[in-house]
């Protein structure tokens, strides 16, 4: 028999897994976004040492915001029970005051 316990590390991992993939998901599509204005903009840009700063600032905004991501996802890793155990323990106290006031 499970324990009520099992049930929560199950929904934790749930949620650790959906956040993961959102991290996963958004930062491949701030890189897309990243290279499609570097290319869209680079053939307007006056001079090929402006492109490079272009370039090159490009890098560092897509650098730092991939390890802020995967610093977070981490983190959350690491910390998963103080992290999603409250939000868990809070929908199901929401739920249960919305099933009990529905009666």
């Amino acid at each position: 028999m499970a324990r009520p316990d099992d049930r929560l590390d199950e929904r934790i991992a749930a949620l650790v897994r959906r956040d993961r993939l959102l991290a996963v998901g958004s930062t491949v599509a701030m890189w897309v976004v990243l290279v499609f204005v570097f290319l869209v903009s680079a053939p307007s840009v006056p001079g090929p040492a402006l492109v490079v700063v272009l370039g090159l600032a490009m890098l560092a905004l897509g650098g730092l915001n991939t390890a802020s991501a995967l610093a977070l996802v981490r983190r959350y890793r690491l910390a998963q029970d103080q992290v999603y155990r409250p939000d868990i323990e809070n929908l199901d106290a929401q739920r249960a005051a919305r099933a009990g006031g529905a009666s």
